[in-house]
Formats: C-alpha cells, sequence, structure tokens
C-alpha cells in the first residue's frame, strides 16, 4: 500500500513539474514576444550606469536617455504602466516590473523636480 501511494505521489509530482515547466514556458515566450517588455529589458541590460541613490539607472529602466523631455518620459511610463499593471498586463508575474517602472519614474520625477 506505502509503495502505491509513493509511486502515485511520484507521479503528480512529475505532472505538476510538467504542468509548471510549459506554463512558466508559454508566460515567457509570451513576454519575450511583447516589444515594450523586451525594450525593458534592453535597457536594463545596457551597461552598468548606476545612480547613487537608488542603485539602478531610471531612464535605463525606461528606455530613455537623459536628455528627454519631460513630455517623453511621462509618455513612456503611461505606456508601460498600461503594459505592466497586474490588472491590463494579460500576463501574470508583470508586478516586479510594474514597481521597478514605478519606482524609476518616481526617482526621475524627484529628479526633474516635478513634486
Amino acid at each position: 500500500m506505502e509503495d502505491q501511494i509513493k509511486k502515485t505521489q511520484k507521479r503528480m509530482t512529475e505532472a505538476t513539474a510538467e504542468m509548471m515547466s510549459g506554463w512558466l514556458n508559454q508566460m515567457l515566450q509570451g513576454m519575450c514576444n511583447d516589444p515594450v517588455l523586451g525594450e525593458l529589458w534592453s535597457a536594463m541590460k545596457i551597461g552598468n550606469q548606476f545612480s547613487h541613490t537608488t542603485g539602478i539607472d531610471s531612464y535605463q529602466i525606461l528606455g530613455l536617455d537623459k536628455s528627454v523631455t519631460d513630455d517623453q518620459v511621462k509618455r513612456r511610463y503611461r505606456e508601460l504602466i498600461v503594459k505592466l499593471h497586474p490588472d491590463t498586463a494579460g500576463v501574470k508575474g508583470t508586478g516586479f516590473l510594474f514597481q521597478l517602472v514605478t519606482a524609476a519614474y518616481q526617482q526621475i520625477s524627484k529628479e526633474r523636480g516635478w513634486r
């Protein structure tokens, strides 16, 4: 009886792992095909310039140069927020990226004196 239980548990574990692997691959493929998320990830990987106050380059996170206008920063922020917000993203797991973009925007807002 114990052998049968152990075998059943093992099959269930393997099936769950396979299902989760498929789900994660599907989610990652969907996210990789999104042009906005692709730009965000690319911007985060380019260079190693870090802000002294936050440890990140806020402009890189938004995929922008520091020379852009205020309107361009605000437009890019709104575009990313719509794509990454957990309620509107259409893909689970964007919460961290949403928080990262929000933090970057808040840092830029402080630097530019918007508040």
